[in-house]
């Protein structure tokens, strides 16, 4: 894949990333704020995510409905999505609706108009998302984990905040918080697509015109301090969610390559450890796979795993079994080279999609205020050895350092009839 990397900052500080692929007819343009969930005080969580919701819902120059009607009428789509650190604002058109995309993203972002009535049924929109996530075990153990983890944490918090938390929020915190951190220093935008750079800056020049504003790019983080936690949340639900989580690197770190190769060997799949011995060869669950998230100071690396209340603990026995073979050295050479290949083809794959390179381009500036090209990518994952996934496996999964979380029908104590100290 070709590709055409180029950085602009312009006057106002805004940094426009953008990779050119000419042989597209589309364009995917993200505009990323530099703030999140974990950016928001005791009174202020859910707080991103309720702007987030409310951009859509009307601007000086635009109604709600004729914002959701503006790319979808030209074949494009709008949407955004809110995160632990950055919330991002993205346009999907055919490059010939430039013009529109960038009108739009720009509209939203500058003219919101925090109308008191639709801010209190977006409220109740939220509220109803809340209770959606709530009656998803699969989704909601997840958030458990992170708060087991980073309870005293903005890390630890659900990004989409509480029922009373968002029942709290005024126009004033969502105004305010806004002004305050939606500034030309937070500001990326990202463009994958066939355009010219040169005029596509020309044109982002004009529209993003935001105030400089008097904060720093983020205000320095503490560092998040993981606590080890497990906890047992008693509901009725139909299967059994597990989840197990250890604290990792940030995404500075270049070991996050390992980590991912890591990653793929435990649960990345069909043919992972996890996924053969405890679905394949026991049939004790449907669900079982590896996740990591890289933030900028930390990370998470964890397990999951949906089964019949019966076999919960069971089930976490077999993980530790497969952990500790991998820790003792357990690694052969084709397992390895199969791991690399499927990181690099889920990445190539990945990346014939417009959105996902703009994605990509995004997080790297966020994170790095770099750009890693593709071929170095794939060769930071040839270098691993199996010494390096060996050496960051006993690191990481450590008896001292793994969090647990069970929510479903079993026992209270059931964690603590496992012999933690195999690990």
């Amino acid at each position: 894949m070709k590709e055409i990397y180029k950085k602009t900052v312009l006057e106002n500080g805004i940094r426009v990333v953008t990779e050119r692929i000419d042989y597209v007819r589309s364009i995917s343009i993200g505009v990323w704020i530099d703030v999140g969930s974990r950016d928001e005080k005791n009174d202020e969580m859910g707080t991103s995510h309720f702007i987030e919701h409310m951009l859509f819902k009307g601007t000086r120059r635009r109604t709600a409905r004729e914002i959701a009607s503006s790319l979808e009428s030209v074949g494009g789509s709008l949407n955004a999505f809110t995160g632990r650190e950055h919330t991002c604002y993205f346009a999907r058109v055919l490059d010939e609706h430039i013009d529109i995309a960038l009108d739009v993203l720009s509209d939203i972002l500058k003219n919101p108009l925090f109308n008191p009535s639709h801010l209190e049924k977006e409220r109740e929109v939220i509220i109803s998302e809340i209770k959606d996530l709530e009656d998803s075990p699969a989704d909601l153990v997840h958030d458990f984990l992170m708060n087991a983890m980073w309870k005293e944490d903005p890390l630890g918090r659900p990004i989409i905040g509480s029922t009373e938390s968002v029942q709290k929020l005024t126009r004033k915190n969502l105004v305010d918080f806004m002004k305050k951190n939606y500034t030309s220093p937070r500001i990326v935008i990202a463009a994958c697509g066939n355009f010219k750079h040169g005029e596509l800056v020309d044109k982002m020049r004009k529209k993003f015109k935001f105030s400089s504003g008097s904060h720093p790019p983020r205000e320095k983080q503490t560092l998040p301090q993981a606590k080890l936690n497990r906890m047992v949340t008693q509901r009725k639900t139909a299967q059994t969610h597990i989840s197990l989580g250890v604290p990792t690197f940030p995404y500075r770190n270049t070991r996050r390559y390992a980590a991912l190769v890591l990653s793929n060997i435990l649960g990345g799949g069909m043919s992972s450890r996890l996924f053969q011995t405890i679905r394949e060869k026991k049939g004790l669950v449907y669900s079982v796979y590896t996740f990591i998230d890289f933030f900028e100071d930390a990370g998470v690396f964890g397990i999951y795993m949906g089964t019949h209340k019966k076999n919960a603990i069971r089930v976490i026995e077999l993980v530790f079994k497969e952990i500790i073979k991998l820790k003792k050295g357990s690694l052969t050479s084709k397992e390895l080279s199969h791991a690399k290949y499927q990181l690099k083809g889920n990445l190539l794959l990945t990346l014939e999609s417009t959105f996902n390179r703009m994605n990509r381009l995004a997080r790297y500036e966020l994170f790095l205020h770099d750009y890693v090209s593709l071929d170095q990518t794939i060769n930071s994952i040839n270098r691993i050895k199996a010494k390096d996934v060996i050496d960051v496996a006993g690191e990481l999964l450590s008896f001292d350092k793994l969090s647990a979380v069970i929510l479903g029908p079993v026992g209270k104590y059931a964690l603590n009839r496992l012999d933690w100290g195999k690990l």
